[in-house]
């Protein structure tokens, strides 16, 4: 077996925030000023989400700008949120367009109709009290958020990489997303929005590999899973050659490799930038988490053992 890397090697490395709120939905600031703290925070790219409502902004001089909305749907009688981004240039949606789905039928049809021209993430499954059997048939889905900041933060239940984990045992090859979902709320608070103690923006994002600055390449790495997760630590390399699995990262006291089976490699200690263990049994995936000694977390995307 030759080396795989979990990203390519050519590339750039950039930083994005794929969920987020203004006064257009339930967010406090307005999406001019929401957009403008990411690009002054250095953030590469950003989709502003507001709850069923679609919307494009103006260009950007240093942060490119992904059109997108949170839609409100049904899996069963549960209410589920869905993030809905455009792939292509053009939209078959209108400025200021509402949506209002109203049963299972309808969000599976909504689906169905825009799949091959929007990518579809399923937004905080831990918060929106799911369980994995009201997820499973769906395989529509890009990617999960496996860290939705903003609700972590708030009420604990933002950490979603058991529906992502279970996923992958299943066969469904979703991506691991962390997002901000921020809404900017405590205003009362001395240093409000962003210097308070209730701000819940620039939590959690995602690092993509992509071929060039732009949008499009964005798009397409998003849809390769050229990415990872992250509310801290930075993945360098994630590579697999000839039955072994090496990571090098920022430093971290906890390294783990999973697959589908349970027996897990890990190296634990201070400051650790690197670790290499065989496969172990794992046929199916191998995946890398890195945790720094404040518990900050990276999760890597697989690597599909049965495409090497």
């Amino acid at each position: 077996m030759g080396m795989v890397r979990f990203v390519p090697d050519e590339g750039l490395w950039l930083k994005g925030n794929l969920h987020a709120h203004s006064t257009l939905s339930d967010g406090n600031l307005t999406p001019d000023r929401v957009i403008t703290a990411y690009e002054e925070r250095g953030y590469d790219f950003f989709a502003l989400t507001d709850h069923d409502y679609y919307a494009r902004y103006a260009p950007r001089e240093k942060m490119i700008l992904i059109p997108g909305f949170e839609l409100a749907g049904y899996m069963g009688s549960k209410r589920v949120h869905l993030n809905v981004f455009e792939k292509g240039p053009v939209s078959r949606f209108v400025q200021g367009q509402r949506f209002s789905i109203q049963d299972e039928e309808e969000t599976r049809a909504f689906i169905e109709e825009y799949q091959d021209e929007y990518l579809f993430m399923l937004n905080h499954p831990d918060w929106s009290l799911l369980e994995y059997r009201d997820i499973e048939a769906y395989d529509q889905f890009f990617a999960l958020e496996v860290m939705n900041w903003g609700t972590e933060y708030y009420d604990g239940i933002g950490e979603g990489s058991y529906f992502w984990e279970t996923g992958l045992r299943y066969g469904r090859r979703w991506g691991a997303i962390a997002t901000d979902d921020n809404h900017n709320g405590y205003t009362d608070e001395p240093g409000w929005p962003f210097g308070n103690t209730g701000n819940d923006s620039f939590g959690a994002w995602i690092m993509v590999k992509a071929k060039e600055r732009t949008r499009q390449a964005i798009i397409a790495a998003l849809e390769a899973g050229h990415y990872y997760a992250s509310t801290g630590p930075e993945i360098h390399s994630f590579t697999v050659e000839d039955g072994w699995a090496e990571v090098h990262c920022s430093p971290v006291s906890r390294i783990i490799f999973s697959g589908e089976k349970r027996n897990l490699r890990r190296r634990l200690g201070e400051n650790l930038t690197h670790f290499r263990a065989p496969l172990r049994g794992n046929k199916e995936h191998v995946k890398v988490r890195i945790i720094d000694d404040k518990g900050k977390t990276a999760y890597s995307n697989p690597i599909y053992l049965k495409d090497v």
